[in-house]
């Protein structure tokens, strides 16, 4: 619909309004008409809009309204808002100033069917061109948009934002559904895209009518750094993305929920950049954990003493160093300080090595690790000490209670403990570890002599079974040979505790040494002498 001021087609801008009756009119429109006619075309150039004597007489009779003659003679002296409703002339936002008449809703909605359209146009093509100076120009002159037709004044740049929504959503869609054709090494680009399809600076400018449309991008935004942070692990896109969310005007339940994330990703983003920085120095503490890790191997398969395990801790770890190291290493502080830990614990429970366990422990307590561990380690040592009071059996030979163990005297038992049971199908799963068990060369001697003893006894029983057996018939040869070693076993056993008792010290029989201080509390906790079977 294009506007036609009457008044100018007429050329009447230089006559009083108040002398303007029918027969000026009648006899301006006359001229007008003759002037068509004579025309190449039929038609009038007016201002760029070739109009008929159609167009021209509807308008004309608008005339016949005071309140039309007025407004149309004002925009007669309003050229620059006259030409703006005419041909979208957008020197009237250049020099725009506010008049009286501005404020009459009747003006305002007298003019809207043909300045809302082109103001629509108007600031939509501002918006596409990032032209930050001349939205702001526009924007003043809102103030002649009726409330009624605000949807058509914004109708363009509203179903911009829109789409521009879509774009957005459909990334984040994609990221999510891993279907998208970014990557590791181009993910970052999404920052510029999401700045240039949301320029802050237009953004902000916009007035209340967009303020829903703003509080979506800004949740559109949240969600698709959220894919990026799940999805890439990236920190820095999700951080830019948040920071360029939160300088949008938002007005919106959901801001604190956007200020949080924003925290909590500045926080990670910040350690990242702090690993990176000290990667170096990470990578040497970590091949040492690597380390102390394969010192726990070699302590459980004895490939490796407890004390030469601990000498290789201190060789390893300089306490002043790992202490002073910033607060990015307050983990790796940690993973060290619970495998010297575990370290402990397996030069204790593999090799009886209390000595060396508890070395270990003290050193770990001298590592600056959290409280938790901190607490954890303390509670091990104050075990640690019990024990060793408990277990003074390591210390003192327990078969004799007099002399001190001796490292190549020792005895070393396998035991075993049942961890699962089923009866159909007929399945057992157990865990089996070898204890050594300290003895002096005392008791090995005494206990190595009390076999022999107890060996000879019992193949001399067999031997003379086994005679027995042979005077008789054949149905007496395997009664008497079982005889025989049922006998030797008996008064073996009888011979050998007589030879190892009237030593003055215990004999070297399962039953005792389930009583064996290394060993009482593990048979409490189900472990066994035998192999368990389904």
């Amino acid at each position: 619909m294009n506007f036609i001021n009457p008044i100018e087609i007429l050329e009447l801008e230089n006559t009083d309004i108040a002398v303007i009756d029918n027969s000026i009119l009648k006899k301006a429109k006359r001229k007008l008409f003759a002037d068509i006619d004579l025309s190449d075309y039929g038609h009038l150039d007016y201002k760029g809009l070739s109009i008929t004597k159609t167009d021209c007489e509807k308008v004309i009779d608008e005339l016949e309204n005071p309140n039309a003659l007025e407004f149309y003679s004002h925009l007669v002296s309003n050229k620059l808002l006259n030409d703006f409703l005419i041909n979208g002339n957008e020197r009237l936002f250049e020099s725009f100033k506010q008049e009286s008449i501005y404020k009459l809703p009747e003006f305002v909605k007298f003019i809207n069917p043909y300045f809302s359209p082109k103001f629509d146009r108007a600031i939509l093509k501002a918006f596409s061109d990032d032209d930050e100076e001349r939205l702001r120009k526009i924007l003043r002159t809102q103030v002649l948009i009726s409330t009624a037709d605000l949807n058509l004044a914004f109708k363009g740049l509203s179903v911009e934002i829109q789409n521009r929504l879509q774009k957005v959503d459909a990334i984040t869609k994609e990221i999510k559904n891993e279907e998208t054709d970014y990557s590791d090494e181009d993910i970052d680009e999404v920052i510029d895209l999401v700045k240039d399809l949301f320029p802050k600076e237009l953004l902000n400018q916009l007035p209340p009518y967009f303020q829903s449309q703003i509080n979506k991008i800004a949740a559109s935004i949240n969600f698709l750094q959220l894919a990026i942070w799940n999805e890439f692990g990236n920190s820095h896109v999700a951080l830019s993305l948040l920071e360029h969310l939160l300088e949008l005007n938002i007005e919106s339940v959901s801001k604190p929920t956007f200020q949080k994330n924003y925290d909590i990703v500045k926080k990670k983003n910040e350690e990242r950049v702090e690993l990176e920085k000290n990667a170096p120095t990470l990578k040497k503490w970590a091949s040492i954990l690597l380390e102390l890790q394969t010192q726990i191997k070699k302590v459980e398969s004895k490939s490796v003493q407890a004390p030469d395990a601990f000498e290789k801790v201190k060789q390893l770890i300089s306490l002043s160093e790992l202490n002073a190291l910033p607060a990015f290493a307050n983990e790796i502080r940690t993973q060290i300080g619970y495998s010297i830990r575990s370290l402990s614990i397996s030069c204790w429970n593999n090799q009886n090595d209390m000595k060396s366990s508890l070395s270990l422990i003290n050193f770990a307590l001298q590592i600056n690790v959290s409280d938790e561990a901190k607490l954890k380690f303390k509670q091990d040592k104050n075990e640690l000490e019990e024990l060793e009071k408990k277990y003074k059996g390591v210390l003192v030979c327990h078969f004799c209670d007099k002399n001190p163990p001796d490292d190549n005297s020792g005895i070393s038992q396998t035991i075993y403990k049942e961890t699962y049971r089923s009866y159909i199908p007929r399945k057992v799963d157990f865990r089996y570890t070898t204890i050594f068990i300290p003895r002096c060369k005392s008791c090995k001697k005494m206990h190595s002599k009390g076999k022999l003893i107890y060996k000879f006894t019992f193949w001399l029983f067999t031997i003379i079974g086994f005679f027995i057996g042979v005077l008789y018939e054949d149905a007496y040869f395997l009664l008497g040979l079982a005889l025989g070693m049922l006998f030797g076993w008996i008064v073996g056993n009888i011979i050998e505790g007589i030879q190892v008792n009237k030593r003055g010290i215990k004999d070297s029989y399962i039953p005792t040494l389930a009583k064996h201080p290394v060993l009482i509390d593990r048979i409490r906790e189900g472990w066994t002498f035998s192999k368990p079977d389904a």
